[in-house]
C-alpha cells in the first residue's frame, strides 16, 4: 500500500476509521508556533504540521489494540501514545514530498 500524501486522502482515511471505530479526535493540524508551544512540545517535523497526522481517544481505552491493527491496515501508522492514540499517514523519519510551507503559508 502506497503512503498517503495528501491531507484530503488522510481526512477520508480517518473518517472511514470513525464509521468502524468510537472516537474523539484531540489534536489535528497545527501550526509551527503552536506545534512548538510549551503545552504541546512537537516534534519540528511533527506530520501534525502536514495535516497528515491525528491524535484520537477511544471511548473503549480497551480496543487500543485492535483498532491500532485496522489503522494499519487502513494504510496508516498508529502509535499508542498512553492517553491517546497517534495515527500518521507516512511512517516515521518520511515527510511529504510536498513542502508545508507553500501549502499552508499564512
Amino acid at each position: 500500500m502506497e503512503d498517503i500524501q495528501s491531507p484530503m486522502v488522510f481526512a477520508a482515511t480517518v473518517l472511514d476509521l470513525r464509521r468502524r471505530w468510537a472516537f474523539s479526535v484531540s489534536s489535528w493540524g497545527r501550526t509551527v508556533k503552536h506545534n512548538a508551544s510549551e503545552t504541546v512540545k512537537g516534534h519540528p517535523k511533527s506530520k501534525h504540521l502536514w495535516w497528515l497526522g491525528l491524535d484520537v481517544v477511544l471511548d473503549d481505552p480497551g480496543e487500543v489494540e485492535l483498532f491500532m491493527e485496522d489503522a494499519r491496515r487502513s494504510g496508516l501508522y498508529p502509535t499508542d501514545e498512553g492517553d491517546h492514540v497517534h495515527l500518521q499517514s507516512l511512517a516515521h523519519g518520511v515527510d511529504p514530498s510536498w513542502s508545508m510551507p507553500e501549502v499552508f503559508a499564512v
